[in-house]
């Protein structure tokens, strides 16, 4: 080794730590050392560290990586989000309440049922596939063609060795070293698990010295041992059993380490990556003198950047002429690539488009995860291999609304999924509790169509026990008023419109069933009215939906268009509290059309601005009495809380109403939500003797106000609620409330 004798040309290694987010400290490094035009000649890392290696070694600048790691697109990646362009609509699942599940295996209830990571990293592989799997000769090359010479080091667990990354699938190596345990699941390299480098070589300094045996080392450590275990913390005896200490000091004495105070920057703090590039470039700027001292040589930014223009220019365009699917059986294979993913024979799929059909099959609800590689075919065009991993079939899923009102509900839902030659899905869920009960089984088909679509025949029963008073558990609650009860079937048939919207048609036959007192003044001595309608009833909707949660959402949009056609018959049996004693029965038909339309267009900062707009015109006849008629008519809802209690006077066969949505982030996940709404019937309905009849047009309006304070948990939205509701006179107009969980039910089988 040649010491710093001024005027040598020496040859410049730089070897990067592992550290998470705070391993984004390196980029900061990378610019300092290029502005004061210091060479690179190898580069070594480990997990982040081999992310950023990677990426400068194959040409990408500092800036470029920089502006990269700063875009929203990233932050989505490393918390597997999709960008909402790519999220398809036709995988949406349907909202009820599930605040968790897990997934079961059919040949391991316990072992491998348990999940093996947080992160789905399945939109982070592709887009590193596409920055790192265009290299020249990438395919079975050398690492040393890279722009930079580089090596990246992985585990192997089952040896408890590390293992060193010198050629093959560059985004593949580095997968392999960034797979932190328990975060990102695993990938198999030449039939071996692959697990974070760190684990057992977390600052690759002897692989440099060993690889390279350049003149000089530039280190840069974010990263540092774990503090031995002690008795009382299970934590620190689970992250020493997990991994071994590492060196964090150089082979030889030609070198100098960069250690960037990362302050309280932790492994997972992905949204204070800027903050660690700053970090890092103010601790390389510190060391540079002393670099600058036993490192000799410079490189002008105008070589840099010619040679990097040259390099660039040798990389192979993205395209993909044939796509191979494995971890499938031979049928299934066929639907992924014909139907799903849509492969034509001699087509030749660019980046953007192979984006667009990889990320609508990871969609699917039976497909765990992908991680793809390239293989080059001709000098132009690249072989796909993506290695499938199926979602185990069996789910569980809990959850619930949970309140310090009378209105708790309790949910679980059981799923079977397989797929043969098409995906199957068999499901059936329950809500259970005092003032919400429901029941609903179903079946998804899959159909062999050109575009995703399916078949879904279900069965449905709902119940809905409306209280005369809204008491908190510290409160005796008055008697049920209201009963609500449905039993239907019916059969669904969902094609997408677009990429973003889909198609419902359906066909449901059932029957309502309404008991109910046409009276507040009711005593315990009472008989209530019954009120049942046996229909049919087709329909269809159109929804495009981009929120950003399935309720509480601070993000995105949402359309829903419907209509439905109804034919029936109306039974009324009068009780006690009604004005006659005779049955009656009496054929009805009417059709309605609805639509409802939310987005969050303004977003400054921690604030977000939405509208939401709502119509509904029907042509739906009056019932028997005043109270059947309004318990069939339609019902603006726009806050959450307002499904729990049954207000008439937001209730009506023809109304608008809309309202505005202010969401303050106060901190990460804590939101101040304030909502306010006017609701405005065209025709009120109005009793007269218990007999219905319409108001005057526009003649009254009422309000809706709601501030809820609310925690997005990893369980679910936690939150605490004032609301007030406008011209109530059977119900306390303000009301607080502490809950969890969601206030979502299954659907009505006709509204």
């Amino acid at each position: 080794m040649l010491l710093s004798l001024t005027g040598f040309s020496q040859r410049v290694g730089i070897v990067f730590s592992g550290g998470g987010a705070t391993g984004f400290a390196h980029i900061g490094v990378l610019k300092a050392l290029e502005e004061n035009n210091i060479p690179i000649d190898f580069i070594t890392g480990t997990s982040a560290g081999a992310l950023i290696g990677a990426m400068y070694a194959s040409g990408y600048s500092p800036v470029q990586i920089e502006q990269l790691v700063l875009t929203d697109k990233f932050q989505r990646m490393s918390s597997d989000r999709l960008e909402d362009d790519f999220r398809y609509s036709i995988h949406n699942p349907d909202r009820d309440a599930e605040l968790m599940s897990i997934r079961i295996a059919k040949d391991s209830i316990l072992q491998k049922s348990l999940p093996t990571n947080i992160l789905n990293p399945t939109f982070l592989d592709l887009e590193v596939l596409n920055l790192l799997g265009n290299n020249l000769d990438i395919g079975n090359g050398s690492f040393d063609s890279l722009f930079v010479p580089f090596r990246c080091i992985a585990s192997n667990i089952a040896t408890k060795e590390s293992v060193l990354f010198k050629e093959g699938n560059l985004n593949q190596a580095v997968r392999a070293s960034m797979t932190y345990p328990f975060f990102i699941n695993p990938i198999e390299v030449d039939g071996i698990l692959m697990f974070d480098g760190g684990l057992y070589n977390n600052f690759p300094a002897n692989d440099m010295y060993n690889e390279f045996d350049p003149d000089f080392i530039i280190g840069s450590n974010v990263s540092y041992n774990e503090a031995p275990p002690e008795a009382d913390d299970l934590m620190s005896q689970i992250k020493n059993l997990f991994s071994a200490h590492s060196n964090y000091g150089l082979p030889c004495e030609s070198g100098i380490i960069i250690e960037p105070d990362l302050g309280e920057i932790g492994t997972f703090d992905f949204d204070k990556i800027e903050e660690a590039i700053e970090i890092g470039y103010q601790a390389a700027l510190e060391k540079i003198d002393s670099i600058k001292y036993h490192v000799s040589l410079r490189v002008t930014t105008e070589e840099l950047q010619k040679s990097r223009a040259i390099y660039n220019n040798k990389k192979k365009k993205l395209q993909v002429a044939n796509i191979v699917v494995k971890g499938v059986t031979l049928n299934e294979q066929n639907y992924i690539e014909r139907k799903l993913i849509n492969t034509k024979k001699n087509e030749v799929l660019e980046y953007e488009e192979l984006k667009k059909r990889y990320l609508r099959l990871y969609q699917s609800e039976h497909v765990l995860s992908m991680f793809p590689t390239l293989y080059p075919i001709t000098d132009s065009t690249q072989e796909l291999v993506i290695d499938l991993r199926k979602e185990k079939p069996f789910k569980a899923a809990f959850g619930g609304h949970y309140s310090s009102k009378p209105v708790n509900t309790g949910f679980l839902s059981l799923s079977y999924s397989d797929f043969k030659i098409t995906p199957i899905t068999l499901y059936a869920n329950t809500y259970f509790g005092k003032f919400y009960g429901s029941v609903k089984t179903g079946i998804k088909f899959y159909l062999p169509t050109k575009t995703t679509s399916y078949v879904e025949p279900f069965f449905a029963m709902n119940r809905w026990d409306y209280f005369k008073s809204f008491a908190t558990f510290f409160e005796d609650s008055n008697p049920s008023y209201l009963v609500l009860n449905e039993r239907f079937w019916s059969i669904k048939y969902v094609i997408p419109a677009s990429s973003k919207s889909k198609l419902i048609f359906d066909f449901t036959n059932g029957s309502n069933e309404n008991t109910y007192y046409q009276t507040d003044n009711f005593t315990q001595l009472d008989t209530t009215d019954n009120t049942n309608f046996l229909y049919y009833s087709p329909g269809f909707e159109f929804t495009v939906d981009k929120l950003n949660r399935k309720q509480f959402e601070s993000a995105g949009s949402f359309l829903s268009i419907k209509s439905r056609f109804i034919h029936g018959i109306e039974t009324t049996i009068p009780g006690s509290t009604s004005n006659t004693n005779e049955i009656t029965k009496s054929f009805k038909n009417w059709f309605y059309v609805k639509a409802n339309y939310k987005n969050y267009f303004i977003q400054k900062g921690l604030y977000r601005l939405g509208i939401l707009l709502e119509s509904a015109y029907s042509t739906q006849p009056f019932f028997e009495n005043y109270t059947a008629s309004i318990l069939s008519s339609h019902a603006f809802q726009p806050i959450p809380d307002s499904r729990t209690g049954f207000y008439d006077d937001f209730r009506a066969n023809k109304y608008f109403g809309g309202g505005l949505m202010n969401v303050f982030t106060l901190k990460d996940k804590l939101d101040l939500r304030i909502e306010a709404y006017i609701f405005q019937p065209i025709n009120r309905i109005l009793s007269n003797d218990g007999v219905a009849y319409e108001g005057e047009l526009f003649s009254n309006r009422f309000g809706i106000a709601s501030a809820s304070l609310i925690y997005h948990s990893i369980v679910g939205p936690v939150r605490a609620t004032v609301n007030y509701f406008d011209s109530q006179s059977q119900l306390k107009p303000l009301s607080f409330q502490l809950s969890l969980g969601y206030v979502l039910f299954n659907n009505h089988g006709i509204k």
